[in-house]
């Protein structure tokens, strides 16, 4: 009789064989993604200080090291500033003092018309904005950071009504965050105000207005995070059966739209330098059990919520819960993988202790959890197709 033994070793070794170069394949495209992650171009290396962990600075140097400054615009809505105190007012500019990082200087503070603050939020504004200029400070690279956020506003109005600030000079980069359902399909949200190819349009728009005047600034956009009050809506009543089931797909739709709507715009205008993939952060902090991807269950989860849902004192007032914006946890996530795109700097090195999380009452173990889902949502292998489909535009369905 045959020995079947060194059959089995050599099916074992083919096994093992098979699996090597999977894992090899997935190994070579990750590092294709971090290849491609920005970090900053002409401004920042992608090298790092091995004492400092910090980027090694190369050229037009954004360091304390080097004494020059870099000049960063967000431009948005409330995604951007947060709409929600401690968020909203954080690091913001002290109206009448001199400027002094890590402040931002809100370039809609005081105006009228177009560009008036709501009095319901006051100003002036920090937002998200600000925690990423708080990152820069503790890793000892120079921004002058600025906000020009209006609420509820699409990019396409917020140029229209402050081109004046945002086609400038002096900028170094420039982050665009659209509103929130701009950039999903209609049929999925069956709301009015989406419209992927005009998303699309006003970021070319932007780009090519900012680039004639500031031909070597780095036009970054901020792809934000699912709406929890938009996904319960598409699911239907929660008190219903089947809600959850429901409810996590519809989420899972928001969050892959989303993402291939940003990437899409970015292929389309080859000169975007790349995409701030805060929504994929959300999902692997959900997925990772960090934070409560589903408030409407009951009983509800003692897991901390990305949105901000309703807290003792608002500001400002509201009477029921917002599942929309971001909490102090949200916003931070997303201002990490804002930096760690920007910069390429490892925000993992800066721990439990960050100043920022500290600030906004965010516990340091949390806080370090969250630095590391930002890393992996930059630098990392996406975790859907939306994320590395090789034409994300065919992911979109614009209705045509």
């Amino acid at each position: 009789m045959c020995n079947s033994k060194p059959h089995r070793v050599h099916k074992y070794a083919a096994l093992a064989a098979m699996v090597s170069i999977l894992l090899g394949v997935v190994t070579s495209v990750a590092n294709v993604a971090v290849a491609q992650t920005s970090n900053f171009g002409d401004l920042q290396s992608a090298e790092y200080d091995a004492a400092e962990g910090l980027p090694a600075q190369n050229g037009f140097a954004c360091s304390e090291r080097s004494g020059r400054v870099c000049s960063v615009l967000f431009v948005g809505d409330s995604f951007t500033h947060g709409r929600y105190t401690p968020v909203r007012t954080y690091n913001a500019q002290t109206p009448g003092e001199p400027w002094q990082p890590p402040q931002v200087i809100d370039e809609n503070y005081g105006q009228t018309g177009e560009r008036e603050e709501s009095p319901t939020e006051p100003g002036p504004w920090g937002g998200i904005p600000g925690i990423f200029s708080e990152l820069g400070q503790e890793m000892r690279l120079s921004y002058e950071v600025h906000i020009e956020a209006i609420s509820a506003t699409s990019l396409k109005k917020n140029y229209e009504a402050a081109s004046d600030v945002i086609a400038q000079a002096g900028w170094q980069a420039v982050v665009l965050q659209e509103l929130s359902v701009k950039p999903l399909p209609r049929s999925l949200t069956n709301n009015d105000h989406s419209d992927p190819p005009g998303f699309w349009a006003s970021v070319q728009t932007i780009e090519q207005a900012v680039h004639v005047v500031a031909p070597k600034a780095q036009i970054f956009l901020y792809e934000t995070w699912a709406s929890g009050d938009l996904a319960e809506e598409i699911a239907g009543d929660p008190t219903l059966p089947g809600f959850s089931e429901k409810y996590k797909k519809a989420l899972n739709e928001l969050l892959d739209a989303n993402l291939a709507s940003y990437r899409c715009a970015a292929q389309l205008d080859a000169k975007v330098t790349g995409v701030a993939p805060a929504g994929e952060a959300w999902r692997r902090a959900w997925d990772d059990g960090l934070a409560n991807p589903n408030p409407f269950l009951s009983p509800s989860s003692s897991l901390p919520l990305l949105w901000y849902g309703l807290n003792a004192v608002n500001d400002p007032p509201i009477k029921k819960p917002d599942y929309h914006h971001p909490s102090r946890y949200g916003a931070y996530l997303s201002g990490l993988v804002l930096f760690v795109k920007m910069t390429g700097a490892d925000v993992r090195k800066l721990g439990a202790s960050e100043q920022a999380a500290a600030e906004l009452g965010i516990p340091g173990k949390l806080a370090s959890r969250l630095q590391q889902e930002a890393w992996l949502a930059v630098k990392g292998f996406p975790l859907t197709w939306a994320g590395i489909a090789p034409r994300p535009c065919n992911l979109v369905n614009t209705g045509d």
